[in-house]
């Protein structure tokens, strides 16, 4: 019945509604990345429990993905929706009040609950309200909001950590000097608020309410979505409707999907390894490339670290729009594949091209180094698009968020590892370092080019 409803003003809306929240994941998630050079030195840190600081919300999102997931599929899309965004919001902000590295870890360990939760259900909730010859391309736009909130994260991290005046700490009232991660953190919970109360506005998904049995609200989620589009709607028979309760995990190693949900989670957990690997030490990364020259545009010139990141994140919309494109004219596995095998290889080149890095392929310098870095970030990002894409499409209406949790629960156990592994072996060097990070990505796009089910086209299940 889907299908039938062409996409429209509704279709925009829910869109412009997940994304937003998108946004500001993708913001949470990479501000510890711009703090931790700060918080090294005020909490004296090493570089493993840096590394371990680093990956707290990661360890957090293992359990958000995995506990939102089923939880989205035994009682329902929109709490899970709704609550996901409430609980990253509130940690991420109440992390301001950290005063170590153990109060840190609690804070962004729980902060990740929420963010993995919402990365788990939103694309089930989304996925269940769009037509077949749609879903992949919203899929995808729906992830091309994640660079926004990359460059946010950038925008809020040059403001308070770099240009505030007084060593980047202001006077608050009743408060005093307060330092600016602080205030960075607070800042950046105030979106999430917003969102939560948004999100109490919209419905169940009418496939889950389908699933349950609840015909007659799944009929008339139908029409509401027809009505803000200004279609007509065929509706659900009752006779045409078995209901069926979530099987839980035991489900995603059935026969008939087993081998979809290893290859699958095999898939996040080579984006996760690579991606946090090379962005959370991204900042290290780019200082020990070696001096950073002056941007000059039209007669101007531009200086520091910062205006480069707002590159590397601009280089990510275009990413994004070919993989939209791809999934639809090619398909999901072939897009997927490709684009994580041009990840590993351009996160080898830049690697290889940084000062001392010795291996020898004639490449050095600091422009080989971020030419190459800027086409890791166009294909791995257009590779999140489309495995994000791709991955609801493999699993049934009744283990659907299950699945989504499941495989980005994986993605997020080898997202702990990588900025912890990459953090041990920078002192021996950043090819050392980064290499395993880019042999990750390609074997994740060996296993989906041999293993993967091609979806396009396929309605859900």
């Amino acid at each position: 019945m889907l299908d039938r409803i062409p996409v429209g003003t509704f279709h925009r809306r829910l869109l412009a509604i997940c994304g937003t929240a998108w946004a500001f994941d993708g913001m949470e998630v990479i501000l510890i990345s711009f703090t931790l050079p700060v918080l090294l030195d005020a909490w004296s840190l090493s570089g493993l429990t840096a590394g371990f600081l680093g990956s707290a919300s990661l360890m957090g999102m293992v359990v958000g993905n995995w506990g939102w997931g089923y939880f989205a599929d035994q009682y329902g899309r929109k709490p899970a929706f709704q609550w996901t965004v409430l609980t990253y919001a509130v940690f991420a902000g109440l992390t301001a009040l950290a005063v170590g590295f153990y109060s840190g870890f609690a804070l962004r360990f729980l902060t990740g609950v929420g963010l993995g939760g919402a990365l788990a259900v939103d694309t089930s909730y989304l996925s269940e309200h769009l037509p077949t010859n749609r879903r992949g391309r919203y899929l995808v736009y729906l992830d091309a909001f994640w660079p926004l909130g990359y460059g946010l994260a950038v925008g809020l991290a040059w403001f308070f950590l770099a240009f505030l005046p007084s060593g980047g700490t202001v006077s608050v009232p009743v408060f005093g000097a307060v330092e600016g991660w602080r205030l960075l953190f607070v800042a950046s919970a105030v979106p999430g608020l917003l969102v939560f109360v948004i999100r109490t506005q919209l419905a169940e998904t009418p496939y889950y309410l389908a699933r349950t049995g609840d015909v007659e609200a799944a009929n008339d989620r139908l029409r509401a979505i027809a009505e803000e589009n200004g279609e007509d709607v065929q509706l659900i028979d009752a006779d045409d409707v078995t209901p069926m309760d979530s099987p839980g995990f035991g489900r995603l190693f059935e026969a008939d999907i087993r081998l979809q949900t290893v290859m699958i989670s095999a898939a996040w957990f080579a984006i996760n390894f690579g991606y946090y690997g090379v962005f959370i030490w991204l900042p290290q990364t780019f200082g020990a490339s070696g001096t950073v020259p002056a941007l000059e545009v039209a007669g101007l010139t531009f200086g520091g670290v910062y205006v480069y990141f707002l590159l590397i994140a601009l280089v990510q919309f275009p990413g994004y729009a070919s993989a939209a494109y791809l999934v639809e004219k090619i398909g999901r596995k072939l897009t997927l594949g490709t684009y994580l095998l041009a990840s590993g290889a351009f996160t080898f080149v830049f690697a290889s091209a940084m000062p001392g890095a010795g291996f020898g392929l004639g490449i050095s310098g600091f422009w080989p180094f971020f030419l190459a870095l800027l086409a890791s970030s166009f294909f791995t990002l257009g590779a999140w698009g489309a495995i994000y894409a791709y991955t609801p499409e493999l699993f049934p209406t009744e283990a659907r968020a299950t699945g989504n949790g499941f495989a980005g629960g994986v993605g997020k156990i080898a997202a702990v590892i990588g900025p912890i592994l990459a953090g041990a072996l920078v002192d021996i060097g950043y090819l050392v370092a980064l290499t395993p990070l880019a042999v990750a990505f390609a074997l994740g796009g060996l296993v989906v080019l041999a293993f993967g089910r091609e979806t396009k086209g396929e309605p859900l299940t």
